[in-house]
């Protein structure tokens, strides 16, 4: 790890234990100089204070912290310091924190921060880099790059890149790609404004949802509680397959799809998105007839063909017929004329009739299940454990019984080169120890990490907790780097393995608890035993060394307290279209299916590690791409509560995380690999911030987490030694994720991940030419940084009690800064959608 990283990393590793001691300790420390003095019951009054973990009682003037500073009362001045600021009183001045600023009152000023602002209520500016909070009133201006988020806006704006939430009154502007107000009395511009009451407001943007009136919404999309919403399957003359969505608001309608396979344009990557508008006349209850007319942009990705025009636009009217089968499930046909043309010139391309036909269906939400969509209690009852008595010996025998036989199989069976380990070839290891090594990106950042997970469980089946659990994984790891494999000994395999590994066993010790029941016999028993061994092996090895995988108990038989610790388990399935180079129509389709999983209650008293953790895992069930496609997993290490009250609830805490995104590029497309992200040993400082339900917001909660990556990887461009095609390294992340549910209709949620990786070792060509084992390479990859940034919108509409509609979007942007090569951004992006059944 180079100097500017670990400085960073140690700098990261001070403000958490400073913040965490201001936030539980009722007498803080002044680390600092300055003209100080104290009132009668014994309160620090400061004019002037300077130090590295500045604290006050009250400050009227100037108080600066290199890294932290504390006010304990009322501020009048300025409060700067270097990670975080907090002011619990009110505060009239400027605060600037470089992290985090937070005022437990009212602000009268300014407030600047390079991650988020947090006030009671706002008479002035808040500036951040990526999230602003008013728990009260906002009198003045909101400005970030992800989210701003206000009880109430009075005169006032909000204006970012993502989102902008007023939970209830909105009498100003908002300015983001998504705006949401209980009830508007100003303007909401943006891509996607949703509100409720919409008296004295004026909506401008793609899709405008209100739940009163259409009277000042104006956008190509616009919906209100009796809006009609059809989802259309059907094929026609022009482009193959279609899909789209038709809105009914009254007697008018919009239909806005996508089709691909345009007619005789290229057959793979060819498409077109259309836009209509029209009229519909109800002939008797099941039978409508209508006529439109829309606008069509179609794309051709053949540039091998001169004669064929890359991207064409069209003009159709049409006449429909529908007849409704069902309450639901309808007939559809279309009968037009179409006629495209050239973008380039004024000529036409192609004209002729036009047919289509297929099915409607017609979406009914309904109320959901309660106004929590992220955690459901269950009945009471007494924990047990596996193990109450550690037994540390075994785990040590099982970990290098887990190295030994993978070892063997290896060797004997899959005949693998690397595992042909000799006397001189462990002799080497360690002299060689250790280098960067060169295996796949799945290999390094998720396999080594799931090896880890074996030692991990191995200790903890066997009595341990999580921290007497971590040293297991560290010396499996160095074990198998030295004595398991001929390669080199690896540096990254080490980081992986015992951090990545720790991580993913935690997680999935935990979840193996959750189907074992003592109280079952029979095939019941079975399966649940089963269920629990595939995914923890090394906890159902353990129960049958003891004999509690069949010993039936009629009391203390469960594993888990549901309510101490509450679940929600979702699993969604549906299809994906991931874009070849961010191409709208150059792609390829595949099934999917998601498993996200909160594990208990990140506001409740439990304060063991893992005790609040999420877990999302998404698969692909297709060839040309990778079975597991994505993991993010963030988990609770240490945390305590900051506020706690009817209107507001905030957590700090150190969290681990371990991200996972993988891709293969588009069949029959370029060469272009999408994406490939990888957080394989993170741990960094969290806030987490929850709204009780105001107004017809029934909840909203962010999550906030500035971390260090110990080791990461990211996609190179000119990097390609043996299997690897990315660059290792470390850095920083930051992650914003932001959680609303609209009443008992639907939920929208708003995760973006920003990642900074720098790779410092690299390598000289001439030499790795003349090296006769690739092995020796050593090198972390291009010597440069990435830059990444994924931008996750997800809407979730509820169909029936347990299932909903999901859609979901994945933005991509990197931008890696080279010293030998030059700079390369990327821009890609994928599509889901599909069903969510809630368990």
């Amino acid at each position: 790890m180079n100097n500017r990283s670990l400085i960073l990393f140690m700098l990261t590793m001070n403000c958490i234990l400073a913040y965490a001691q201001m936030s539980v300790v009722t007498t803080n420390r002044n680390i600092a100089l300055g003209v100080n003095h104290r009132t009668a019951d014994s309160a620090l009054v400061s004019c002037c204070n300077l130090g590295l973990l500045a604290n006050t009682d009250t400050l009227h003037g100037i108080q600066t912290g290199l890294l932290t500073s504390v006010v304990q009362r009322d501020l009048r001045g300025t409060n700067i310091a270097g990670l975080f600021a907090l002011s619990l009183g009110n505060v009239s001045g400027l605060q600037g924190g470089g992290i985090v600023n937070a005022v437990g009152r009212r602000m009268h000023g300014l407030q600047v921060a390079g991650l988020s602002n947090v006030a009671g209520g706002i008479q002035g500016v808040q500036i951040a880099g990526l999230s602003n909070i008013s728990r009260l009133t906002l009198h003045g201006l909101q400005l970030s790059a992800v989210s701003n988020i206000a009880t109430n806006v009075n005169l006032g704006m909000q204006a970012s890149l993502v989102a902008n939430i007023s939970a209830r009154q909105m009498r100003g502007i908002q300015m983001g790609a998504y705006n949401y107000a209980d009830t508007v009395s100003g303007v909401q511009v943006g891509l996607f404004n949703v509100c409720i009451t919409n008296p004295r407001g004026v909506q401008v943007g793609l899709v405008n949802y209100s739940c009163d009136s259409l009277r000042h919404s104006y956008g190509l999309i616009n919906i209100h509680p009796d809006t009609k919403i059809n989802l259309m399957f059907f094929g026609g003359t022009g482009s193959r397959f279609n899909t789209a969505l038709r809105l009914y608001n009254g007697t008018s309608y919009k239909i806005i799809g996508i089709g691909s396979r345009y007619r005789e344009l290229d057959k793979k990557f060819s498409g077109t998105l259309y836009y209509r508008l029209g009229r519909m006349f109800r002939i008797t209850n099941h039978w409508i007839v209508g006529a439109d007319i829309g606008f069509q942009h179609i794309e051709n990705f053949n540039r091998d063909n001169a004669d064929v025009p890359e991207r064409l636009y069209g003009i159709t009217p049409r006449l429909t017929t529908d007849h409704q089968l069902t309450k639901s499930l309808g007939l559809h046909a279309a009968l037009g004329y179409e006629s495209t043309r050239y973008y380039s010139r004024d000529a036409v391309y192609r004209q002729g009739m036009l047919f289509e036909a297929g099915l409607t269906y017609c979406l009914r939400p309904i109320s959901s299940r309660g106004a929590s969509p992220y955690y459901r209690p269950a009945r009471r009852y007494v924990l047990r454990t596996d193990s109450i008595t550690r037994r540390p010996w075994l785990a040590a025998a099982e970990v290098m019984g887990i190295n030994t036989s993978i070892h063997l199989f290896d060797r004997f069976v899959l005949n693998e080169d690397f595992a042909q380990t000799t006397l001189h070839s462990i002799s080497d290891n360690f002299h060689t120890a250790f280098v960067w090594d060169n295996d796949l990106f799945n290999t390094n950042m998720f396999a080594h990490p799931y090896h880890g997970n074996l030692y991990f469980t191995s200790a903890r089946s066997n009595g341990m907790n999580f921290w007497q659990a971590c040293p297991y994984v560290l010396g499996g790891s160095l074990m198998w780097e030295f004595f398991g494999e001929a390669t080199p000994s690896s540096i990254n395999d080490i980081f992986a393995t015992s951090i990545g590994g720790t991580a993913l066993g935690e997680t999935l010790f935990r979840i193996s608890a959750l189907p074992l029941d003592d109280s079952k016999r029979g095939m019941q028993r079975f399966w649940r035993e089963l269920l629990g061994g595939i995914i923890s092996p090394m906890r159902a090895l353990n129960r049958i060394i003891t004999g509690n995988a069949w010993r039936v108990r009629p009391k203390d038989n469960r594993y888990h307290d549901y309510e101490r610790l509450p679940i929600n388990l979702s699993v969604s399935a549906g299809t994906r279209y991931l874009a070849d180079n961010g191409a709208l129509f150059r792609g390829e389709y595949n099934p999917y299916v998601n498993l996200m999983l909160n594990y208990g209650n990140p506001f409740s008293e439990e304060n063991k590690p893992y005790d609040f953790f999420s877990l999302e895992t998404t698969f692909g069930l297709s060839a040309n791409q990778p079975i597991v496609n994505a993991i993010h997993l963030v988990g609770q290490l240490w945390s305590t509560p900051i506020n706690s009250g009817k209107s507001i609830d905030m957590k700090f805490g150190i969290y681990q995380h371990f991200n996972f995104y993988n891709s293969e590029p588009v069949k029959d497309g370029s060469d272009i690999v999408p994406y490939r992200i990888g957080e394989a040993a993170s741990v960094g400082a969290g806030f987490i911030y929850r709204l009780s339900q105001i107004g017809h917001l029934a909840r909203m909660e962010q999550r906030i987490f500035f971390n260090g990556i110990i080791l990461g990887g990211s996609l190179s461009d000119y990097f390609h030694i043996m299997e690897r095609d990315y660059n290792l390294g470390s850095g920083i992340s930051a992650k914003v994720q932001t959680m609303t549910q609209f009443g008992r209709f639907a939920r929208f949620s708003l995760d973006t991940d920003f990642y900074k990786i720098w790779t410092w070792k690299g390598y000289d060509e001439e030499r790795v030419s003349r090296l006769d084992n690739l092995e020796y390479a050593n090198a972390q990859g291009d010597v440069g940084n990435a830059v990444l940034f994924v931008l996750n919108p997800r809407l979730q509409v509820n169909l029936t009690r347990h299932l909903l509609f999901d859609f979901y979007c994945s933005n991509y942007y990197r931008h890696t800064y080279y010293r030998d090569h030059p700079n390369v951004r990327v821009h890609t992006f994928e599509i889901r959608a599909g069903l969510t059944f809630e368990l």
